[in-house]
């Protein structure tokens, strides 16, 4: 959550509406605007969950936009997603209410967007944000004209002013007042922000020149040393919330894996992500019974979070676990690593129905609580568990009677704890006088009391749908995880997912969509699906080779990584400056985004950095060079920006470490004959010898060559010699 200055007289300009392709259900672009709630056909689960909102919702369409213009109205997007916090506490606090809805049904043409199912949205949005306020975060709350001209962006906003953040009901009558008495105005500042907008986009977009890439690389390393929290891990260049910047962790380890820092640099580079995994494995942040990691916490500790997960991160920690595994196997990493897919397949996996796919978010928030399915009083504790163990347990575990756990706002939940590791195994065994398995075997059985009495509680509610991208990511996790560790069972439940998407998310013409649920697909898959996904699937058929699959079912996963990454480049392609479209052309009407920045929000890397490393792998492994020569256009495109903005393309300067180059391959030419051109008497003149060595060095055989040489010079001069003589 952040506080920007809403007040800012400046707005923006931005040409956003679009058509998004549903394969079963067509919006009609000529639908008369209705003033109620249109969301119960919708397929997003988020947006279906706002169905029953008396406010008149629409989706964001053609529609809205036209309604908007016909009736003289601003349009008011609430872009969100399911699971997150304060989207939740929006929609309860306002989405619900009367006089919020009497006050937006009256005035404006009310949008919500899922951001999940439309990163389009999000990525202009999010810019238009950061541009006005400085800052971003969730939920974006915009005005916007008809035209698509954005004149007014902020985040959350409560119901009532609350200091210097003002309350929607007082900010709702202050904008219809300036539409209606100071248009002109708005016109004006609007055209002036469209035109900082566009040279931010300028800046983005790249250019066809390779800038100092390498030094970038440098100065990104530099950065993150600097930002470094030696105590508790991660870095502190954002005070709060402290979001797992996975980009830097990928980063750090992919650097030292490549031989490109140096021993200092390398040492360094697995310190400060071995101290990051271990505080986060700590920490409240981590869901100690289930697995997995939520978003974000809210202090430098890891220990008060808030609740929600998501499917890409839990796959960019199992990702993170196996490099450092790779490069400093420790028992740690294998416990990391469990961990993550025990969280996978326990909270994404659990019904039968997406069994071989992943959903996208579980929420953290229910009817008593933010967080109450994760609390825990020690009376609870003690009532479930021996009486001999739960002492150590709640010693363990920080577990305190008056409780432990404060959320951000609203005072402290009287009694409840959130389970963080206080002590560790070495601590307690000294202080019980008992031994260290002994610790260890007594905390895993009260985990699993624990962990099966939290499921008869209540189940969280989930956003089921299907995204292409995030299950991309996840498959490539699995199956780098499994050559990592050694399992071929994780191989396995990659492979499964991987023909689930192929399956469920291809139509006969081999067009992608980014979403199902239900048996339903919809919204064109966009840049990070197909980049997410090519990677995924060319880690999945390293992972069958490592396990001696056959030839025919490398064979094929080869031909599936080909036809993918020629559809990306074919839909995405920038044939001006190289890179790759956020979206596709009919995506966005007047505006493509195209980018090499990670997402802060979520740290979620980059889709053209993505792309880049997937296709520099599928060139090698083809021996291809026409994708290695893709993938080196879109770090060069962006490398100027990436000198300026090192932190903010640390997946793009990860791809620049990996870039495999591709030799062409040599025209099929016959054979030169070694006689040729040779005279009889040179045919028959005895071969120099030389002395024999195994293995000679190239000092030795370039000295070979040369007495051969000389040898052959000086029986030329004596047969010469002799001719003149006669």
């Amino acid at each position: 959550m952040n506080s920007p200055n809403f007040w800012n007289s400046n707005t923006d300009s931005l040409y956003a509406y679009g058509e998004y392709s549903h394969e079963l259900a067509i919006h009609n672009s000529k639908q008369p605007y209705i003033t109620v709630n249109a969301l119960g056909s919708a397929f997003s689960p988020y947006l279906r969950a706002h169905a029953s909102d008396p406010i008149g919702w629409q989706e964001w369409t053609p529609a809205a936009f036209e309604a908007a213009i016909r009736e003289d109205r601003p349009v008011f997007v609430c872009a969100g997603y399911h699971g997150n916090h304060w989207c939740n506490v929006m929609a309860r606090e306002c989405w619900t209410d009367a006089e919020v809805a009497g006050m937006l049904n009256s005035s404006f043409i009310p949008v919500l967007a899922d951001l999940q199912e439309r990163p389009d949205i999000d990525a202009l949005l999010t810019e238009l944000c950061r541009l006005q306020n400085g800052s971003t975060g969730y939920p974006l709350n915009v005005f916007m004209t008809g035209e698509g001209r954005v004149f007014f962006a902020a985040t959350w906003l409560p119901k009532r002013t609350m200091g210097e953040v003002p309350g929607l009901t007082e900010l709702l009558p202050r904008v219809k007042w300036l539409w209606h008495m100071q248009r002109n105005d708005i016109d004006r500042s609007a055209f002036e922000l469209h035109t900082r907008f566009s040279e931010r986009l300028n800046s983005l977009s790249g250019s066809k020149h390779r800038h100092g890439i390498k030094h970038s690389t440098f100065e990104a390393l530099s950065g993150l040393r600097k930002a470094f929290n030696l105590r508790w891990g991660g870095f502190d260049w954002e005070n709060m919330p402290k979001i797992p910047q996975y980009s830097a962790l990928l980063f750090l380890l992919e650097g030292a894996m490549s031989g490109n820092f140096s021993a200092l640099e390398k040492s360094d580079a697995l310190t400060m992500t071995d101290i990051t995994l271990r505080r986060m494995w700590r920490g409240g942040i981590h869901d100690h019974l289930g697995g997995g990691f939520h978003h974000y916490a809210v202090d430098e500790r890891w220990q008060v979070p808030h609740f929600e997960k998501l499917l890409c991160e839990q796959a960019l920690m199992l990702i993170t676990a196996s490099l450092m595994q790779e490069l400093d196997p420790k028992p740690f990493n294998r416990l990391l690593a469990e961990d993550m897919i025990f969280c996978a397949l326990h909270d994404f996996a659990t019904e039968e129905s997406y069994s071989q796919g992943f959903r996208a978010s579980i929420d953290g928030d229910t009817p008593d609580g933010e967080g109450r399915y994760y609390l825990w009083t020690e009376n609870y504790i003690r009532s479930i568990l021996p009486a001999s163990d739960a002492g150590l347990f709640c010693s363990a575990y920080g577990v305190l009677p008056g409780g432990n756990f404060a959320p951000e706002f609203g005072g402290s939940h009287m009694e409840q704890n959130i389970l963080y590791e206080a002590s560790t195994v070495s601590e307690l065994a000294k202080r019980y006088g008992i031994r260290p398995q002994e610790v260890g075997d007594k905390l895993n059985a009260s985990r699993k009391l624990l962990l099966d009495a939290r499921n008869k509680r209540y189940s969280l509610n989930a956003d089921n749908k299907i995204l292409m991208a995030w299950n991309g990511l996840m498959i490539g996790a699995l199956a780098r995880a499994s050559v990592s560790f050694d399992v071929s069972e994780w191989k396995d439940l990659a492979e499964r997912s991987a023909l689930f998407l192929y399956k469920n998310l291809q139509d006969k013409d081999g067009n992608f969509y980014r979403c199902w649920l239900d048996g339903h697909r919809w919204g064109n898959a966009q840049a990070e699906d197909y980049a997410y996904f090519l990677w995924g699937i060319i880690e999945l058929y390293k992972a069958c080779k490592h396990f001696g699959a056959g030839d025919k079912q490398l064979g094929d996963w080869l031909k599936n990584a080909q036809a993918l990454a020629d559809t990306m480049t074919a839909k995405l392609w920038d044939n001006n400056s190289a890179g790759l479209f956020c979206t596709l052309d009919n995506s966005v009407s007047a505006i493509r985004l195209k980018s090499p920045e990670d997402t802060s929000n979520c740290s979620l890397p980059n889709a053209n950095a993505m792309a880049a490393m997937a296709l520099s792998e599928l060139g090698a492994v083809l021996q291809d060079k026409s994708y290695s020569d893709k993938a080196r256009n879109i770090i060069d495109c962006f490398s100027r920006y990436a000198l300026d903005n090192p932190l903010q393309c640390m997946t793009l300067l990860t791809a620049n470490t990996l870039w495999k180059p591709v030799k062409p391959k040599k025209p099929d030419t016959p054979p030169v004959s070694k006689t040729a051109n040779l005279t009889d008497e040179q045919l028959n003149a005895p071969e120099p010898t030389t002395p024999q060595q195994d293995n000679p060095k190239p000092q030795a055989l370039r000295t070979a060559r040369s007495e051969h040489s000389d040898a052959t010079t000086r029986r030329r001069s004596a047969r010469a010699s002799r001719r003149r003589e006669k």
